[in-house]
């Protein structure tokens, strides 16, 4: 038993358990996730839409730090009439701690802004993804003929 219990051991109103520091207190994590999707008519006429859309693979070469916990890339989308386009994703890290009862929690929040849509012929995409992800390759063009 510690000097300070022993002092308010007596006292009333005094609690079997001395409250806690903050720091003490289990940590527990929670992660969320915020989209901004983003509709746009281009060029042919055609409505892209990066929420019905599949988004198929990031260009990491395009890769922006903008400032601590945001940046910006490129990523490819298929629309589910096959036809290929680009966005900007523009993702923003927040992170909190609160103090909730027996615990804190830190809360991670991530959110993706779409923007900047662009249609994108098949070849460039083909060339993209060929160059950094065979096997995603052969599930979208099929098998390259070796050199």
């Amino acid at each position: 038993m510690s000097l300070l219990e022993k002092f308010f051991k007596n006292k009333k109103g005094f609690q079997e358990k001395l409250e806690m520091h903050p720091l003490e207190k289990p940590l527990m994590h929670d992660k969320v996730y915020e989209y901004h999707h983003k509709k746009a008519v281009l060029e042919d006429g055609r409505l892209y839409d990066t929420e019905s859309a599949k988004k198929v693979f990031t260009d990491e070469s395009s890769l922006k730090y903008i400032s601590f916990g945001v940046s910006t890339q490129r990523v490819y989308f298929l629309t589910p009439n096959r036809h290929w386009f680009s966005a900007e994703e523009r993702i923003e890290t927040e992170s909190g701690i609160t103090d909730v009862g027996e615990c804190r929690i830190q809360v991670t929040k991530t959110i993706f802004v779409y923007s900047n849509l662009r249609m994108e012929k098949t070849h460039r995409v083909k060339d993209l993804i060929g160059k950094n992800d065979y096997e995603l390759y052969k599930k979208y063009f099929g098998e390259a003929e070796e050199a």
